[in-house]
Formats: structure tokens, C-alpha cells, sequence
């Protein structure tokens, strides 16, 4: 049953080399873009769960992650971005990882738009660095001021994480102001198969 119902994510991953050069033509910036571990075994299910919400990922690298190449260029870095998708098999679950070599996030800013959009359920100084970033999936939050064809209108991560939560598994998201960001899916990988036994 187990060997029926897996599928590499090869598909899923060609997939996002496409929405790359749309984005990128669109955004008007250059992007390099690998992925790794494509040959990574996932529950059939699970892909269909996933595709979407990587798509989002993958989107939000390059208009919130990647600067233009001019402010690139500006602090030194090359000018063109890069974005790496990669899937690994970890004990018993998959880890999908969307990263880019962006500005990163920047907490303090985070925090200041949670706040105005009242969406903290705590005094402010009592939020490690990590919840801070959480707050990015917070329902109705969104760092861009103008709406684009891309991002901006609130419906950003909180539905990335609904979708993987549906799916049994979990997001966390790393980032470094400056140096880029990396999220992470990590899911189960039996999730039907135990119901299919």
C-alpha cells in the first residue's frame, strides 16, 4: 500500500520553476532557483495538500524575500537573488524547506504592525524572537503596504498554514535580518496510509 501511494516531488517541484520566471519577468528580478532532494517520496495526498501553499511560499520569497537588484547591489550582495526549495526525509516525517537569500524579516517591524493591527495577546516584551515571526501567520496580516498582483491583500500565510495544518503537519520560519529567510514544512509522512491499513 505504502509503495502505491508514494509519489517523488519532483512534479510538484518543476512546477515552481515556472511560477520563478513568471514572478521574476513580473517583479523585473533575476532569480536563481534551485531545488534539492526532488526524488523525496511523499503521500499522494499529501502533494495535492502541499502544492499550494508552496506555490505561496515560493511567491512571497520573491516579492517580500528579494530585494531589487539595485538595493542588492547597494550591500553587496549579487545581484542576483537566489531561492532553494528542498525536501528531506526525517525519521517520519518530510521536511520541506522554501529559503531565500532576501533581506530577511525584520521582527521589530513585524511586531509594530501586529500591534496596530491588534493582533498580540501579550505584552509585547514578553515575545521571544520566534513568536515574533510566527506572527506573520496571523490571520489579516500583511507587511505590504500596497496591494500587488502578488501579496498585500491578507490572505497570505495564516491560509499557507491552515492548508499544511490540514495535512497533519506544522511551519516554522527562521529568518536573519539581511541574510534571508527560510521556512520550513515539516509533515507527516503516513497520513493516510495508516487509515488506508
Amino acid at each position: 500500500v505504502m509503495s502505491i501511494r508514494m509519489i517523488p516531488i519532483a512534479g510538484t517541484f518543476k512546477k515552481m520553476q515556472r511560477i520563478v520566471r513568471d514572478v521574476g519577468k513580473k517583479l523585473k528580478k533575476e532569480v536563481e532557483f534551485s531545488t534539492m532532494g526532488e526524488s523525496t517520496e511523499v503521500d499522494k495526498t499529501i502533494i495535492d495538500g502541499i502544492a499550494d501553499p508552496l506555490m505561496h511560499l515560493v511567491r512571497n520569497a520573491m516579492d517580500h524575500g528579494l530585494e531589487s537588484a539595485e538595493e542588492r547591489i547597494a550591500v553587496g550582495k549579487n545581484p542576483v537573488g537566489r531561492v532553494i526549495l528542498s525536501a528531506q526525509n526525517v525519521g517520519g516525517d518530510i521536511i520541506i524547506s522554501v529559503s531565500d537569500d532576501g533581506k530577511g524579516l525584520d521582527p521589530v517591524g513585524i511586531l509594530e504592525k501586529a500591534k496596530e493591527k491588534k493582533l498580540l495577546v501579550k505584552p509585547e516584551e514578553e515575545y521571544s524572537e520566534k513568536e515574533i515571526l510566527n506572527l506573520i501567520m496571523a490571520p489579516g496580516f500583511s507587511t505590504k503596504e500596497q496591494v500587488t498582483e502578488f501579496s498585500g491583500r491578507g490572505v497570505g500565510m495564516d491560509v499557507v498554514k491552515k492548508n499544511i495544518e490540514k495535512v497533519g503537519g506544522s511551519i516554522s520560519i527562521e529568518s536573519e535580518k539581511g541574510s534571508g529567510t527560510n521556512i520550513f514544512l515539516k509533515i507527516p509522512l503516513t497520513l493516510s496510509i495508516i487509515s488506508g491499513m
